[in-house]
């Protein structure tokens, strides 16, 4: 959920006929700048030539030519090339989230490590290269190869490379009574546009509102409040930036009783108001930072 992301939430469109989109660029360091964001897609960037440098969760990676590293969905990520002035030529293949759960419905359950194994790396980073090749010389069936490959890359990580997310609310599931989390995650997001309180949601799942409280606390590391809360965050977030609706338009038809309420959660998670945000992500002073490294 957004409470523990830090970066600009951003809106990503497919490509006709192909599961996601794929960009080939070739420019100088400092314009290969991006801010701090994460979306739902899946993302691999592949540099082809120069040095890229890269912060994923905080964690910062220099890239050469050969290399590429996997985001996952909701990471929270960063690129810069690392030279101002020297040119980077890199691909940029981002996979459809709506894609991706149409295939695999369990997919924001997991989490995919392509450093587990060392053949399917290889093998991505050759589909890749096809990828790249394909983008240089396009011709009469590219988009069908393009649309091939990148397929070849969702079934390597989906079937080699997966890893369990840990503490996810959406994969609890018991085994030995009631599906009192999954019932309630499931009625939140169904009905987190109107008012829900504790004692309308614990009577649905079949508890009582303070078995309840503690019981979904316990589960999900968030009070039943703070998660209600995320999700309307998370929707109201998509509705400002991919809709253009203004603040106080979003928050209310995404649940939030007034805008000041949406502005008081939007602080706690992202730490200024939003008309501060987009002061705080602008290019100059990040970019300058990351040449000092």
């Amino acid at each position: 959920m957004a409470a523990n992301y830090k970066g600009k939430y951003e809106i990503v469109t497919a490509d006709d006929n192909l599961p996601g989109k794929v960009m080939l660029y070739e420019k100088p360091g400092r314009d290969c700048f991006t801010n701090k964001h994460w979306h739902k897609n899946l993302e691999i960037d592949y540099i082809i030539r120069g040095c890229m440098w890269t912060n994923l969760g905080g964690e910062d990676k220099d890239l050469y030519g050969g290399d590429y590293i996997l985001i996952n969905s909701e990471d929270v990520h960063q690129t810069c090339g690392k030279v101002p002035d020297e040119p980077v030529k890199y691909l940029v293949v981002l996979f459809s989230y709506n894609y991706i759960k149409s295939y695999f419905p369990d997919f924001d359950n997991y989490y995919f490590d392509v450093n587990k194994n060392e053949q399917t790396r290889a093998r991505i980073r050759d589909l890749l290269k096809a990828l790249v090749f394909e983008a240089e010389n396009p011709s009469e069936f590219s988009k069908l190869k393009m649309s091939c490959a990148m397929a070849q890359i969702l079934m390597h990580l989906f079937t080699k490379c997966r890893e369990p997310r840990e503490l996810d609310p959406d994969a609890i599931r018991s085994e030995n009574g009631p599906d009192y989390i999954a019932k309630a995650i499931d009625y939140i997001k169904d009905n987190y546009r109107e008012r829900i309180t504790l004692e309308e949601i614990s009577s649905f799942v079949g508890l009582t509102p303070t078995y309840f409280s503690r019981y979904f606390s316990a589960m999900t590391g968030k009070t039943f409040k703070n998660y209600l809360n995320c999700v309307r965050l998370e929707n109201t977030l998509i509705d400002i930036q991919k809709n253009g609706m203004s603040e106080t338009r979003a928050s209310l038809e995404n649940g939030f009783p007034s805008v000041k309420s949406f502005i008081t959660v939007f602080k706690s998670v992202y730490g200024c108001a939003p008309s501060e945000y987009v002061k705080i992500y602008q290019e100059e002073a990040p970019i300058a930072e990351i040449y000092k490294k």
